[in-house]
C-alpha cells in the first residue's frame, strides 16, 4: 500500500482521521491520538509491504544514537554521530545499486533519516534541550509526511505539540486541512495520471522531438504528482493539529536557479542550505581553509547539490543531476556578483519573462537528467 495512493489507503486515511476532527472539534487535545494515528498506519502501511521489520530495526538504530548522545553530547564527537545516523540510508542507497547489498528496503528513509540527524545537530547546537523520547518519536515517526516530504523541522514541530487548539482554531486547520488533501489529490492522481498516460507512456524511447516532448511531459507530471502529494501530507498534518510547512511556492516563477530552490521543495533545500552549505562555509571562513569567501561559497554550492543527488540515490542519473544543479548554482552565483544586468532583467518586464524561461527550461533539462531517459 502507498501512501496516498488507492482506494484502500484513502479509506483508512478518512477512517483513522475521524477521531482527530471529533476530539478537535470539542477541543480536545489532539497530541496523544495523533501519535496514535501515525503508529497505526506505519503497522498498516509498512505491514503490508512487508517492511514493518526494518522500519522497527531503523527506529531502534536511530533511538540508541539519539539516547547516547543526548546524554553524553559533550563527549561524543558529531563527525560519529552523524554517520552512523546516515547509516541506514546510506544501506538502502547502496542496495538500489547493488543488489548484492541489498539488506532492506524502507519507504520514507531519506525523510526519516534527515529528522533524526536534525535532531542531532540541534542537540550539539544546544538549540533543542529537554527533548523526550516520547517527543523524539513523535517527530521521527510521524507519518503524514514520511513518504514525500516535507521534511519537518523539529522546534517547529514541537512547538505545535504544545499548541493548545481551540474548536475554533481547529475549524480553520481543518477547512485547509481538507482544501489541501482534495487539492493535492487532484493535483497527483488526476493530473498527474492524465500527463503519464496520454503524455509520456505514449512516447518513443528514441529520437530529439520524442525526448523534447519528454522533457516538458516529465516536468510537469512530476511537479503535480510530487506538489500533490506534498499537498496531502500538509493537509493530513493539519486535520492532526500539526502545521506541516508547505513545500511548494510557484516555481515556475522563478527567475534564477537561486530563487527556484527557494520555491521547489522548499523543506528539502532549506535544510541542506542550513545543515550543508551554511555550515560548511562558515566553518570554511572561520578555519581559513580559502583565500576568499567566493570559493567557500562555491565549494558550497558544489558539497550541498551533490548531497543532494545522492539523497535521491546512487545511481549515475541522481549524480549527474547533482553535478548539473552544483554548475548552474556556481554559475548563478558568478552572474549576480560579476555581471550587473542580470539583475536588473530579473527585476524588469521582458527581461524577467525571459529569466523565467530560461530557469524553467534549465530545470527541466535536469528533470530530463533525473528521469533517466538520457542515461
Amino acid at each position: 500500500m502507498t501512501p496516498y495512493s488507492g482506494l484502500l489507503f484513502f479509506y483508512l486515511l478518512a477512517l483513522l482521521l475521524l477521531p482527530a476532527v471529533v476530539l478537535g472539534l470539542w477541543g480536545k487535545s489532539l497530541r496523544g491520538y495523533s501519535f496514535v494515528f501515525s503508529v497505526l498506519m506505519l503497522v498498516l502501511v509498512f505491514g503490508e509491504g512487508g517492511q514493518l521489520p526494518a522500519l522497527i530495526a531503523f527506529y531502534l538504530w536511530e533511538g540508541v544514537i539519539f539516547l547516547l548522545y543526548r546524554r553524553w553530547w559533550e563527549k561524543i564527537p558529531l563527525w560519529l554521530v552523524v554517520p552512523l545516523a546516515l547509516l541506514p540510508l546510506a544501506l538502502v542507497k547502496v542496495g538500489e545499486v547493488w543488489s548484492a547489498f541489498a539488506l532492506f528496503r524502507l519507504l520514507g528513509v531519506s525523510y526519516m533519516t534527515f529528522r533524526a540527524v536534525e535532531v542531532l545537530l540541534n542537540l550539539h547546537d544546544g538549540t533543542v534541550k529537554n527533548l523526550s523520547l516520547f517527543q523524539w518519536s513523535y517527530f521521527l515517526l510521524f507519518f503524514p509526511s514520511i513518504s514525500s516530504g516535507p521534511i519537518d523541522r523539529c522546534r517547529r514541530f514541537l512547538s505545535d505539540l504544545e499548541w493548545e487548539i481551540t474548536p475554533e482554531e481547529y475549524i480553520e486547520l481543518l477547512r485547509r486541512g481538507v482544501w489541501k488533501l482534495v487539492g493535492g489529490a487532484f493535483s497527483a492522481i488526476v493530473l498527474g495520471e492524465l500527463i503519464w498516460q496520454y503524455w509520456l507512456a505514449p512516447l518513443p524511447d528514441r529520437g530529439f522531438l520524442p525526448t523534447l516532448s519528454y522533457m516538458y511531459g516529465y516536468t510537469l507530471f512530476l511537479f503535480f504528482n510530487f506538489a500533490g502529494s506534498s499537498s496531502m501530507a500538509v493537509g493530513t498534518g493539519y486535520i492532526l493539529g500539526i502545521q506541516v510547512p508547505e513545500n511548494f511556492n510557484q516555481p515556475f516563477l522563478s527567475v534564477d536557479m537561486k530563487d527556484f530552490w527557494a520555491r521547489w521543495h522548499i523543506s528539502l533545500s532549506t535544510w541542506l542550505r542550513d545543515y550543508v552549505y551554511t555550515r560548511f562555509v562558515m566553518d570554511s571562513l572561520k578555519k581559513k581553509r580559502f583565500r576568499n569567501q567566493r570559493t567557500a561559497s562555491y565549494l558550497g554550492y558544489l558539497l550541498t547539490m551533490m548531497t543532494m543527488g545522492v539523497w535521491h540515490g546512487l545511481a549515475p542519473r541522481y549524480l549527474a543531476y547533482g553535478a548539473y544543479h552544483s554548475a548552474l548554482m556556481c554559475l548563478n552565483e558568478a552572474l549576480d556578483l560579476h555581471w550587473k544586468p542580470f539583475k536588473r532583467w530579473k527585476k524588469q518586464g521582458m527581461g524577467q519573462i525571459v529569466c523565467v524561461l530560461v530557469t524553467f527550461h534549465l530545470f527541466a533539462f535536469g528533470l530530463l537528467i533525473f528521469s533517466g531517459r538520457l542515461f
